[in-house]
């Protein structure tokens, strides 16, 4: 009878902190930015009223793609040696290209962006191989170009686009309208973002760990 009567306080309580966060949700009204964490996963939800079920996240993301919008797939480039002002790929960083082939392997992608340097184009060349599409090159300092280019190309496909620590939330903040990503720490590189863009200012962002 403990057990259960400390169920039911600790399900309540729990369920009054959700409420206390989120507040009451409307078909009219904007939830600000809501992020929740588990174990595997970080889930940054923007302008949406509702919260997606994250328990499976990771394993099912990338087999729900919506087919009508674009959806960008965004990342940093990998791990560098650190040598020189264009770096190869470490040992860590390839291994992280490849998972992220491997993460993207049921993915419909339609397009693979990189900028012009090997950090980023050695991480989108797994992915770009496995699909057999030719890496395009973009420049990575004119996020609203690249933003406009994508929608204009591929209005209801997915594409993967490598950039940097700077350029990425760059990119992010373009899409979402909104100046709400800061850069991201050089000591990071697992970060990556699945951004759902009906037109720029009109997007949603899944912002994963890998």
């Amino acid at each position: 009878m403990k057990l259960l009567m400390k169920f039911i306080f600790n399900f309540i309580l729990a369920a009054f902190c959700i409420t206390a966060m989120l507040g009451p949700l409307t078909a009219c009204d904007k939830d600000p930015e809501v992020i929740i964490e588990t174990k595997i996963d970080t889930l940054i939800v923007i302008d949406t009223i509702t919260v997606i079920d994250t328990l499976t996240l990771t394993d099912t993301v990338f087999q729900n793609l919506p087919d009508t919008v674009t959806t960008f797939i965004l990342v940093r480039h990998a791990e560098t040696t650190g040598s020189g002002s264009n770096p190869n790929l470490s040992v860590d960083g390839q291994a992280r290209a490849t998972r992220l082939s491997q993460m993207l392997d049921k993915v419909n992608l339609h397009a693979v962006y990189s900028s012009n340097f090997k950090r980023t184009s050695l991480t989108a060349q797994p992915t770009a191989t496995a699909k057999g599409l030719t890496i395009i090159t973009y420049d990575p300092t004119d996020p609203g170009n690249i933003a406009a280019q994508v929608l204009h190309n591929y209005p209801l496909g997915a594409v993967l686009i490598v950039g940097h620590s700077n350029t990425i939330p760059e990119l992010l903040n373009v899409l979402v309208g909104s100046n709400t990503f800061p850069d991201i720490s050089e000591s990071e590189y697992d970060n990556l973002f699945i951004v759902h863009v009906s037109a720029i200012g009109d997007a949603t962002v899944t912002h994963l760990k890998y």
